[in-house]
C-alpha cells in the first residue's frame, strides 16, 4: 500500500508542469506552441528569451529549472520518509519508485493531457538531493559530451553561456551519449543511485530519441550538400 502511495505522490507532484506556467506567466504564451514545444527548461528560455530577452530568458530558466528539481526533490523526501514505516521493503525501492514514476508524472502529465518535458531537470534534482557530487559527474559528463560532439560534428566551439545552452539543447549526439556515460560512470562512485536513476535515464533516453533521428538526418543532409 505505501508504495502505491510514493507513486501516485510521486507522479502528482512529476505531473506539475512548471515550465507551461511560468512561460504563460512570462509571455502569455503555450509553450506547447514555441520553439521544440516541449514542456521543459531549454524551451522555456528560448520562449522567454523570445518575448523578454536573453536576461529574462535566462531568469525563466533557473524558475522552471529550480521547481522541476524541487519538485523531484519533494517526491524523494516524501519516499525516504514512508519508508520508516515499511516493514517489507527496504529505502532504495521506495526511491526507485519515486524516481521513476516524478518523472513519467513530468513527461507524461496528467494536467496537460499526458503532453510533457523529457525528465532531464527532474533527475537533476534527484542527484542534487541524494549526493550533489553524483550531479557533477552526471550533469559534467552530459555537459562535455555535449560540447566536443558540437566540436567533432558542428566544427562549432562553444565559449559563450548562450552557446552552451544552445549545444545542450540542440546538440543530440553528445547528449544522447553524455546521459549514457554520465550514468555509467555514477556505477563506480554510488551504485545505488546508479540503480535509482536506472528508469528516469530510460526515460530520458526515449523522450530523446525522435530528436536524435531528426538531428542525424540533419547532419547527413549537411553532408550530401
Amino acid at each position: 500500500m505505501l508504495l502505491l502511495v510514493v507513486s501516485i505522490i510521486s507522479y502528482l507532484l512529476g505531473s506539475i508542469p512548471f515550465a507551461y506556467l511560468i512561460t504563460k506567466a512570462f509571455t502569455g504564451k503555450d509553450i506547447r506552441k514555441v520553439g521544440s514545444g516541449n514542456i521543459g527548461t531549454l524551451n522555456t528560455f528560448r520562449a522567454v528569451k523570445e518575448s523578454k530577452g536573453t536576461k529574462m530568458g535566462i531568469v525563466g530558466l533557473i524558475l522552471v529549472l529550480s521547481a522541476d528539481m524541487g519538485k523531484a526533490i519533494l517526491a524523494i523526501f516524501s519516499a525516504q520518509k514512508l519508508s520508516i514505516y515499511s516493514s517489507l521493503y527496504n529505502t532504495t525501492i521506495f526511491l526507485i519508485l519515486a524516481a521513476a514514476f516524478v518523472v513519467v508524472g513530468h513527461n507524461w502529465p496528467i494536467f496537460l493531457k499526458f503532453h510533457g518535458g523529457r525528465g532531464a531537470a527532474c533527475l537533476m534534482g534527484i542527484f542534487l538531493y541524494l549526493d550533489p557530487i553524483s550531479l557533477i559527474i552526471w550533469g559534467g559528463t552530459l555537459l562535455i559530451s555535449s560540447i566536443i560532439a558540437d566540436l567533432v560534428l558542428e566544427k562549432r566551439a562553444v565559449f559563450k553561456i548562450s552557446q552552451i545552452f544552445s549545444s545542450i539543447g540542440n546538440q543530440m549526439v553528445g547528449r544522447f551519449i553524455g546521459i549514457i556515460l554520465g550514468w555509467v560512470f555514477l556505477s563506480f562512485y554510488n551504485l545505488q543511485i546508479f540503480y535509482i536513476a536506472f528508469v528516469p535515464v530510460v526515460l530520458l533516453l526515449i523522450k530523446n530519441i525522435d530528436r536524435l533521428k531528426g538531428y542525424i538526418q540533419e547532419l547527413k543532409s549537411k553532408n550530401i550538400h
